[in-house]
């Protein structure tokens, strides 16, 4: 291993890494809305939705990022603004002594897009190197578990910070977080590409107009289209199989330690294989993975279902994402692929809002002769939805060709 590929692996795991551990703010940021605020729980759905409303712009960051070069560069200075103005926007939050609406609100948004942006460049950067060493399994294997390691630790240890440490050192913790990825941006080294780049979005523009563009963006949405998880999951969990709050919260690490040793596998092993394989067979694995939902019965066989499900699903869409990073274009890395991720995010908002309203309608007329019932057909539809992959993934082949 080379030394600049070393110092690559540490700038994706530092980058990836922070953006999820900043997620130690939304525990104390509900007690403060709900206790100190006495806002009702969909008040505070509604923040959250404000504050979170910069992730659905990804793509136009995208843009930025790929076709307005900073002195010529076009990932370094943009991710270096990114992190210090996230950085900033916590810094924000940790002075204060008075805690209203907006004064919440504004910080809490305004980091939310800085960190939004950056990882836009992070991925773009992803894809550009990525491409060039033949680095996007392994670089997307470090992505997803930076990911569930900082989540497994927010878990465990955002809990009894909120506890035990008074707000405002939370926030300053969170704010200090951002400046980690501003020092990651020094341990990679970048070449000038030209000034503004806006006229050159040929390469972005003609990969939206190709079958294989539409064939994977199908493919991402029936793939991750689970509508009996997420909501209608914590529901069946709670009211059905009357599962205990801190079991419920237990299968969130299980499932995270999991996915954890899914990306560690995939690392693994990607490196000098042809991932198309496994992207082929994902369907296949992922619909039969969904089909152990129907044992879904209690705590022990709850538990086992979602290990097998958390390292499945990171698995197969580690490959899955391999194949995305290979199909971006060239000059529109970030662009391209952001787009993209944000299908994920896409099918993971509908398949909560169909699966919910399903659910009540089957409830409804099904759930006096068989409480289960509901939930199996939901199970059914979405194992459906996963296999039709082995269809669209045929539109898809050519992006890669």
């Amino acid at each position: 291993m080379t030394d600049s590929l070393r110092r690559r692996y540490v700038f994706f795991l530092v980058c990836y890494f922070v953006q999820s551990a900043v997620g130690i703010i939304y525990e104390p940021m509900n007690y403060l809305l709900k206790d100190n605020l006495n806002m009702s729980p969909g008040a505070a759905a509604g923040f959250f939705a404000w504050a979170t409303l910069p992730l659905l712009l990804k793509p136009a960051y995208g843009l930025i990022t790929d076709f307005l070069p900073i002195a010529g560069y076009r990932r370094k200075p943009h991710l270096a603004m990114g992190a210090l103005v996230s950085a900033g926007a916590f810094f924000a939050l940790a002075i204060q002594t008075h805690y209203t609406y907006m004064s919440l609100l504004w910080p809490t948004a305004l980091s939310c897009l800085a960190l939004a942006f950056a990882d836009v460049v992070c991925g773009g950067l992803l894809v550009e190197d990525g491409k060039a060493r033949q680095q996007t399994g392994r670089y997307q294997a470090l992505h997803i578990g930076a990911l569930y390691g900082s989540v497994i630790l927010v878990g465990v240890g955002g809990g009894w910070m909120t506890a035990h440490i008074p707000f405002s050192k939370i926030f300053a913790l969170a704010g200090f977080l951002p400046l980690c990825i501003f020092a990651a941006v020094f341990l990679i080294h970048e070449d000038p590409t030209g000034r503004v780049r806006m006229g050159k979005t040929t390469a972005f523009w003609s990969l939206m107009r190709t079958r294989a563009f539409w064939g994977l963006s199908l493919t991402i949405l029936l793939w991750n289209f689970y509508p009996f998880l997420g909501t209608v999951q914590f529901y069946y969990q709670s009211n059905v199989l009357h599962l205990s709050p801190q079991w419920i919260g237990s299968l969130m690490t299980i499932g995270s330690v999991s996915g954890l040793i899914g990306s560690v596998v995939f690392w693994k092993f990607c490196r000098g294989q042809n991932t198309d394989d496994w992207v082929s067979w994902g369907p296949v694995g992922m619909a039969l993975v969904g089909l152990t939902y129907l044992a879904y019965r209690g705590p022990v066989s709850v538990a086992i279902v979602e290990s097998l499900y958390g390292f499945a699903s990171v698995f197969f869409r580690l490959a899955l994402l391999d194949l995305i990073a290979r199909t971006c274009p060239e000059d529109a890395e970030a662009t391209s692929y952001a787009l993209f991720l944000s299908l994920f995010d896409l099918a993971m908002f509908g398949s909560n809002a169909v699966g919910g309203k399903l659910y009540d309608v089957l409830h409804r007329s099904l759930a006096i002769s068989s409480p289960q019932m509901p939930y199996v057909i939901l199970i059914l539809i979405g194992a459906a939805c996963t296999l039709a992959c082995r269809w669209t993934l045929r539109f898809s082949r050519t992006a890669t060709s």
